[in-house]
């Protein structure tokens, strides 16, 4: 079942270091911790990168960003035009897991910017900014 979160997209279009944007920061799951024997506990998961659909992500009608031109930063910018109909979908994506979090961008937002670091094998380090207007 896809979770869809509207309430912290229109309180958090601005962001800070500490702020992931309108992606939650991190996301909590349930994992039993490599080679423990202590059964299931909360493993929380910082925000990685996010990807833009038009329309439902199922359909894979991903938006692709324009990319910065320095080649070790993560600078990712997406234009947001929506077509007739169809709005635009948000994923956010977390570092060691596979949930996401997923939303429908309010028709007022009309770009989004990924900002952060990317280590020498081109994955990101840590969590990255995300600022959508």
């Amino acid at each position: 079942m896809r979770a869809i979160l509207l309430a912290p997209i229109g309180l958090a279009f601005c962001a800070s270091a500490a702020n992931a944007g309108p992606c939650p920061a991190s996301v909590t799951v349930d994992e039993k911790p490599p080679g423990s024997a202590v059964g299931m506990v909360p493993i929380e998961h910082k925000f990685r990168y996010v990807s833009f659909y038009e329309g439902d992500p199922k359909d894979q009608a991903d938006l692709a960003p324009d990319e910065g031109p320095n080649a070790r930063k993560l600078e990712q910018r997406w234009e947001l035009t929506r077509a007739p109909g169809q709005p635009i979908t948000m994923v956010c994506r977390y570092h060691g897991t596979d949930k996401t979090t997923t939303s429908v961008l309010p028709a007022n937002v009309k770009s989004c910017t990924l900002s952060g670091e990317i280590d020498a094998h081109g994955e990101v380090i840590g969590s990255p900014t995300l600022e959508c207007k």
